[in-house]
């Protein structure tokens, strides 16, 4: 009932591209010593994006053996994020630092959208005449 609601949606397609941010930048911290690793992260989360996917697209589908299957498109899709000159001799390229403040910011991008997803659902209640 309540994913059919604009705000919620927004707030949990946020949350969700977060998580995924922090599963993807740990994996980077945890391959800091791993030679020739490149640093990945999350192409940038674009609300306006979000926004078009709310009207219906048609979707390829592949009905018979001998059609071509379509591509699937992953709408958090992973990018490097290597520069080239921030990486060690052994060719990591992983800045420990730069890492610990997009943890950092992912985490503040997280508690932001929790807020509003908490404050929803109280301007709910309260609509609704259930209290806080």
């Amino acid at each position: 009932m309540y994913d059919k609601l604009t705000l919620v949606n927004l707030a949990q397609s946020r949350m969700d591209w977060i998580a995924r941010r922090q599963e993807v930048l740990s994996e980077n911290i945890a391959n800091a010593n791993t030679p020739k690793y490149i640093p990945k992260d999350l192409k940038p989360y674009n609300f306006k994006d979000v926004l078009d996917q709310s009207v219906p697209a048609v979707k390829l589908r592949a009905t018979n053996t001998a059609h071509v299957v379509p591509e699937f498109r992953d709408e958090q899709r992973v990018v490097d994020t290597k520069k080239v000159f921030e990486s060690s001799p052994d060719g990591n390229a992983v800045v420990l630092e730069e890492q610990m403040a997009k943890v950092g910011e992912a985490k503040t991008a997280y508690d932001v959208a929790a807020g509003l997803f908490q404050r929803q659902f109280k301007m709910l209640k309260t609509a609704l005449g259930k209290g806080i």
